[in-house]
């Protein structure tokens, strides 16, 4: 299903393929932010993946027990397998907070009533701690949710807020993983700087990464955890150099040279 989002006073058609995952504009493809920032290297998520193999093992792996050909190969292939199912169970409760703080939001914009507040424990925890920081900053909201265009850099996305913190206009980026990543700058950054090309207004709060906690409020340190960084242009000239090299690589896959390489 294509999606149609008029941008910059309804003179640029931005579409949107969410099977594909794909933005483009007059026929031809823009380039996604995350896509884009993927490019980098994240050595912790190896880690992460091991040690999820590793417990995998340990929680089904009994001293003095034999195996057979048949236990040992599914025991393997459960450990192959952990740190696929552990990603995919947080990422489905992400994009579920994701989509209720969404929908929350555009009630309150709407003036409609807004949606009632999950069940789910996890969930509970990570909208109540968006709450609790939204009080404390006294959060007005913009709007949410937005598809962004860079005409200039040939790059789009969808940015989760933008609203005015402490009395600037300021754009927020939502996480609900266990840790905050330097590259999130990146994408806050983007999704600015292709509103300041489209309104031509400044957003001189900069850029917020907020983490959500999905722990329980009994074990976790804090409800939230939100870093500011005023300075979006440093962040913004790294992520032009994610964009070439994004670009070289889709260039070298056209061609072909890349696939050849790794097929030898």
């Amino acid at each position: 299903m294509t999606e149609k989002y008029k941008l910059y006073g309804g003179k640029v058609i931005l579409e949107f393929d969410e099977s594909k995952h794909i933005y483009s504009v007059d026929g031809k493809q823009v380039y996604g932010v995350t896509n884009i920032t993927g490019v980098l290297d994240k050595p912790a998520l190896l880690y992460w993946g091991v040690n999820q193999a590793v417990d995998f093992i340990e929680a089904n792996l009994r001293p003095g027990v034999a195996l057979d050909e048949v236990q040992i190969k599914n025991l393997l292939e459960g450990a192959r397998m952990a740190h696929r199912q552990v990603k995919d169970k947080a990422a489905d409760i992400g994009t579920l907070i994701h989509d209720f703080i969404s929908n929350y939001l555009r009630a309150l914009i709407g003036k409609k009533t807004p949606v009632r507040k999950p069940v789910n424990t996890e969930m509970k925890n990570a909208v109540d701690g968006f709450f609790k920081w939204a009080k404390e900053n006294s959060l007005k909201v913009i709007r949410n949710e937005q598809k962004v265009l860079s005409k200039k850099w040939k790059y789009a996305g969808t940015l989760d807020l933008e609203g005015i913190v402490s009395g600037k206009r300021t754009i927020i980026d939502l996480k609900t993983g266990n840790a905050l990543y330097p590259e999130s700058f990146l994408q806050a950054s983007a999704y600015l700087k292709a509103r300041e090309e489209e309104t031509g207004k400044e957003y001189p709060g900069g850029v917020i990464i907020l983490r959500l906690s999905k722990e329980n409020p009994e074990k976790r340190i804090k409800a939230f955890e939100a870093i500011k960084d005023e300075d979006a242009e440093t962040h913004f000239k790294c992520f032009l150099n994610c964009l070439s090299i994004y670009r070289w690589k889709q260039t070298m896959r056209k061609q072909q040279i890349i696939n050849n390489i790794n097929g030898k």
